[in-house]
């Protein structure tokens, strides 16, 4: 009777442990999940709008919004190759004109624009102290890869600087030559960041969004109007066309597009939409 008593037991106390865990497993897959594919330099700024546009939409309280920060690149790739993405925010124009014309996002919409600058580690040890000590003072500089938008964009800076003759031939090489010479590439902003933060390069070229994240922990440089690219970053958005929740995912662009979106996006070093879309 005993025995029989603490099997009993036994089996009682393991349906207990085991209930909840079903219970749980079952409550994980009925909660609807939100796939949002954002460009690496929005890594703060759009997480930082879901308590805000929850509270303005409660109907979406209970979704899971699930953010996949890349390269611009990369993350046209993986929706091009049937990722199940709900919204695409990236980091360029052309990338946005790709999904589009490909049938995999509705028309896409500019949502901010950004700038280049570039920081150095807060030591600062190979005593930087301009754009023209860039080229003879550092031995490592992060850049993004071509295909990454910073990269792209960085390219494009580093031709105005030449183009102005301002910064004159370094060692019988023109100045962007002498910068990619150092250069460490790297997939994303994110990376670039993290290699200056951690020491490992001089200086590194970025969005000014991205500076404002890293705040006093790295030095920045400011890159003149003169040598900024035209257009300047710009960054579409737009749900995609095989999203399964495709009210949430306009209403959550237009909210991004409205004022509280926008808010959040000043308050991250990201520039306001341009007024005329692209």
């Amino acid at each position: 009777m005993k025995k029989v008593s603490w099997v009993v037991l036994v089996l009682a106390l393991l349906a207990m442990l085991v209930v909840p865990s079903v219970s749980a497993a079952q409550s994980k897959a009925t909660t609807p999940q939100f796939n949002v594919f954002a460009a690496a330099s929005l890594n703060k700024a759009f997480p930082a709008m879901v308590p805000v546009f929850k509270k303005n939409n409660p109907q979406y309280r209970n979704v899971k919004f699930v953010f996949n920060f890349q390269g611009t690149d990369t993350l046209v790739a993986q929706i091009q190759q049937g990722a199940p993405a709900d919204v695409f925010a990236g980091a360029s124009i052309k990338y946005g004109t790709t999904l589009s014309n490909g049938g995999l996002i509705a028309t896409p919409r500019t949502f901010c624009q950004n700038r280049l600058e570039v920081i150095l580690p807060a030591a600062n040890p190979a005593g930087i102290a301009s754009l023209a000590d860039i080229a003879t003072k550092s031995d490592y500089v992060a850049v993004g890869a071509p295909s990454v938008p910073i990269g792209s964009y960085t390219s494009g800076v580093l031709d105005k600087m030449v183009a102005s003759g301002t910064f004159g031939p370094t060692s019988g090489t023109t100045y962007k030559t002498t910068v990619m010479s150092k250069a460490v590439t790297c997939l994303n902003v994110t990376q670039v960041v993290s290699l200056v933060l951690l020491g490992e390069v001089d200086a590194g070229f970025v969005y000014h969004s991205d500076a404002t994240y890293a705040g006093t922990r790295v030095k920045d440089i400011l890159i003149d109007d003169a040598y900024q690219t035209n257009p300047l970053p710009t960054y579409p958005i737009a749900r995609t066309t095989s999203t399964k929740m495709p009210k949430l995912a306009q209403r959550f662009v237009t909210f991004v597009m409205g004022r509280s979106g926008q808010k959040i996006l000043r308050q991250w070093g990201f520039m306001a939409k341009p007024t005329v879309a692209h």
